[in-house]
């Protein structure tokens, strides 16, 4: 304590008034997400509202549709399917479960995020129970030290999961902002194409560079684990870019998710060379498309990426998208239809490496041996 406070009287806390702070009620809701600024919300079992759609110059939900009839509907405005959104407050607290679409799937509860935890989790399960066993009345300090003594493809196959994650709730909150969006232009009357700005545009911008700074560190956690799994340093060949300047012809035999990478396209031989290797297809591109925003401009930078607007769909329906630009070898494009086309292109790889990996990829279920400290609070 400084010499100037001490002497000095208690500042006491005012109390001419005192107000409650409002806490949201205990509640959930479960959304279907589309591109445009389009979703669904669940009113009851099969039961869903669409929104927003102008009603008589107002922004309205409509309802009912089936999930047949919403995924006809859908496809006939080419509102492009994202997520299922499910969010909630408890005691006050937020949650939010996004379970994105994965391409090739009819089953999307458990994304690759989920997949990469599974397969984390699993991996450390049987010599982390052995060392928590020897442990009496363990502190909060000595299990946090002992979860954190991970082998090598836990610890990548963690990384991997949250960069997806990271990623998952870029896209989440990049759809959020559509839907914001589109709601406030129809409020306003602003359908007639005028493009617009406002004070949510930076965060905007920050989140389509977190969905390429996320998708990048996955690509490159995920080319670690697979160099491990052909016995090479990760701490070297840590990077996409390192793989393959690592990896020879020899070492395709040896292991599935390299297996699944030359399937789908993301390697090429050198020119003059039998041995080298080079990035190609989706690989290339979306790794030229990152270093675009992280080393050569962020998003934003350009004049008309800076202003969004509203197209109609059908308008007699009431049915409108929102359209924010992004120039690309000056060409524009909508900024959301860019990312959902690599988002979904980052899901099925991640899930096709998780099932190619081998490991178990089983939901972690604690039993009483799992149970090693319980504390207690009112």
């Amino acid at each position: 304590m400084s010499t100037e406070a001490v002497g000095r009287s208690k500042v006491l806390v005012c109390q001419h008034q005192t107000r409650r702070l409002l806490r949201q009620s205990d509640g959930e809701a479960f959304f279907q997400i589309y591109s445009g600024g389009m979703r669904a919300a669940e009113s009851s079992d099969n039961a869903w509202l669409i929104e927003p759609v102008l009603d008589n110059g107002h922004p309205c939900a409509k309802g009912f549709m089936q999930n047949t009839q919403l995924q006809a509907f859908s496809n006939q405005y080419d509102f492009t399917f994202v997520a299922f959104n499910r969010i909630g407050w408890l005691k006050g607290n937020y949650h939010s479960s996004w379970c994105p679409y994965i391409p090739g799937q009819t089953n999307h509860l458990q994304g690759p995020a989920n997949l990469w935890s599974n397969l984390a989790g699993n991996l450390s399960r049987a010599p982390r129970a052995a060392g928590l066993a020897e442990m009496v009345q363990p502190t909060t300090e000595q299990i946090a030290a002992h979860f954190d003594n991970r082998t090598e493809a836990e610890r990548l196959a963690r990384s991997i999961s949250l960069s997806l994650r990271s990623m998952d709730i870029s896209v989440e909150q990049i759809a959020e902002f559509y839907h914001e969006q589109l709601v406030n232009h129809m409020a306003s009357d602003s359908l007639d194409g005028k493009r617009s700005s406002s004070t949510l545009d930076q965060t905007l911008f920050a989140h389509v560079h977190s969905f390429f700074m996320h998708l990048g560190a996955a690509r490159d956690y995920l080319a670690a684990f697979c160099a491990l799994r052909i016995s090479k340093d990760p701490h070297k060949v840590d990077s996409f870019a390192r793989l393959i300047e690592a990896v020879r012809p020899e070492d395709f035999a040896g292991d599935n998710i390299l297996q699944l990478f030359q399937a789908k396209g993301y390697f090429r031989q050198k020119l003059n060379s039998s041995l080298k290797f080079e990035a190609a297809g989706w690989m290339a591109e979306v790794t030229d498309l990152r270093n675009e925003f992280m080393h050569r401009r962020p998003y934003g930078d350009r004049f008309i990426e800076r202003m969004g607007f509203v197209r109609p769909v059908d308008s007699d329906a009431g049915l409108y998208r929102y359209v924010r630009p992004i120039v690309l070898k000056s060409v524009e494009a909508d900024v959301q239809n860019v990312i959902l086309r690599h988002y979904r292109e980052m899901t099925g790889l991640c899930h096709a490496a998780a099932v190619a990996s081998g490991n178990d990829l089983s939901v972690l279920a604690l039993t009483q041996a799992d149970i090693i400290s319980v504390k207690s609070e009112k």
